[in-house]
């Protein structure tokens, strides 16, 4: 049985009736999907002929989608949406071979070079091999790929920021003809090397395509990258709908621009979640305001509680900032005998204990960008001692203290989610997840001064309400406990309702929608 809409989704509703692009701010758990489908079928009731397009970030999301819209609207992602409309001789290059970093270097003829790194005040020389060097164009094609650039540039060549920086300089002018030529070789039909899905992507939005619908609903929007924003924002003729949340943007590592709030569009807002109560929702509302955020999220009527003395006794979910974390709790959970379910990038971590073993060995490291620069263990553990809150150093603590051969074994152990006591995942990965009692680990970053100020970047503050409300009845803090206390002392006086989650009687939202 359908449910009326509310408020907040009449006022969605209205909007998408003027036939006007817009966005749709939806906070944690507000029902933005269901806002969508409302919208699709009051478009299509308005006017039957009216063909949509649901785009989503992965192919489970899209096929997922097509059981919740009407056969009016397409759900696609945008990979499948491009493959449609390029040529079948470039796609056809799918099933190619991909060069290696090492058939690259040795097809434009690249030498081992020597540059200067300056690394907690020392100076000392690094040999970047042809490999290393052909693996950075490689980035950079990938790179350039997920931007509105029509052509590569130096600037798509990306380098650690401890290499001296007119050595830097040299070497992307270096390798900026290596990357020019290999992004023409991708392009061209009758080169035989092999390419991944993101060049046909590039070269389907290159051609200015029209997208064949009168509306389009662009789920997950403050995802977006250059690419995917500037092909729709060239739909003129199409209303397309942005719908997201700019405080869940968590991938500005991988080219993500806060398009929820650089789109100079019309919005409607969803502030009322159905996730989880006030308490947590007061917990969202201390990180939202250190945002900057004015617009209250509101909870559901129901009970739910954030916990802040000692971890929760039953627990669904683990939530880490990073990989390393999270495998530094697999560790634990195994030792203490329970069946535990991992998400994270099990592949990188794997990855990272074969490389580990490798430098260990004297060899080099091509396949992972974090570990390429560096010639031997050594050197690695050096890098940890002056960046001792990186994630790449707690993966070099977990290899000194266990070894990569353990490393590999505990991975081997984690059971699927249907068979684990609980889950242990990064924020990242638990994105559009939910459980009943969720802890936050204590790796987040933040520091609180001798005054009691607190200090956090947007980006950890934006991971942390990602993780906070994935929970639905219990949330415990005491991980990030000093940081809610410094933020809500901070934030004392201002107005936002239900702020206070230290408080048991915080005030109740009174706003009913």
């Amino acid at each position: 049985m359908a449910h009326r809409p509310t408020r907040e989704q009449q006022a969605a509703l209205a909007q998408a009736l003027t036939r006007q692009s817009f966005k749709v701010v939806a906070y944690a758990g507000a029902g933005k999907t269901t806002t969508l489908q409302q919208i699709s079928e009051a478009i299509h009731s308005d006017n039957p002929r009216a063909r949509g397009l649901y785009v989503a970030f992965n192919k489970a999301i899209a096929t997922e989608a097509r059981a919740r819209f009407g056969q009016h609207v397409d759900c696609r992602t945008f990979h499948s949406l491009a493959y449609r409309f390029v040529p079948r001789e470039i796609t056809a290059k799918l099933s190619l071979p991909k060069p290696t970093p090492s058939m690259t270097a040795k097809a434009f003829r690249l030498q081992r070079i020597t540059l200067r790194k300056v690394q907690g005040g020392k100076r000392t020389a690094v040999d970047i091999t042809a490999a290393q060097q052909a693996a950075m164009v490689g980035e950079a094609l990938a790179n350039f790929c997920s931007t509105h650039s029509a052509y590569p540039a130096p600037r798509h060549i990306t380098l650690p920021d401890w290499i001296m920086p007119a050595d830097a300089d040299e070497l992307r002018t270096q390798l900026y003809p290596v990357l020019e030529l290999s992004w023409q070789q991708a392009i061209d039909p009758d080169h035989q090397g092999g390419i991944n899905h993101d060049i046909y992507l590039k070269l389907w939005a290159l051609s200015k395509p029209r997208i064949p619908a009168e509306f389009v609903l662009f789920d997950e929007a403050q995802d977006a990258d250059p690419l995917m924003l500037g092909v729709l924002m060239n739909q003129s003729d199409t209303q397309v709908i942005y719908v997201g949340d700019a405080h869940q943007q968590i991938y500005e590592w991988r080219g993500a621009v806060s398009a929820m709030q650089r789109l100079p569009l019309p919005e409607a807002r969803l502030t009322k979640s159905f996730r989880f109560g006030s308490q947590i929702a007061g917990l969202a509302n201390t990180l939202l305001t250190e945002l900057g955020e004015t617009h209250p999220l509101r909870g559901a009527e129901h009970e739910d509680q954030v916990q802040h003395t000692g971890g929760l006794y039953s627990k669904n979910a683990i939530l880490c900032r990073t990989n390393a974390s999270a495998l530094a709790r697999l560790f634990k959970g195994v030792k203490d005998g329970s069946k535990v379910a991992l998400q994270a990038d099990t592949q990188r971590l794997l990855g990272f204990a074969e490389a580990s073993e490798k430098l260990r060995a004297g060899k080099r490291v091509t396949n992972l960008p974090e570990l390429r620069l560096f010639g031997s263990w050594g050197e690695i553990q050096e890098y940890a001692e002056y960046h001792p809150k990186s994630e790449l150093s707690g993966m070099i603590r977990l290899v000194d203290e266990h070894g990569h051969a353990a490393l590999k074994k505990v991975l081997a152990k984690a059971v699927t989610t249907d068979k684990a006591d609980y889950v242990i995942s990064t924020a990242h990965k638990a994105k559009g997840l939910e459980w009943d009692s969720v802890e936050l680990d204590d790796d987040y970053l933040f520091e609180v001064t001798d005054k009691g100020e607190p200090k956090i970047s947007s980006e950890e503050l934006r991971l942390l309400y990602v993780a906070s409300t994935r929970a639905k009845k219990t949330l415990g803090i005491q991980g990030v406990l000093p940081l809610i206390k410094a933020l809500e002392k901070k934030q004392l006086g201002k107005t936002l309702p239900s702020r206070s989650v230290l408080d048991p009687k915080s005030a109740q939202d009174a706003e009913n929608s």
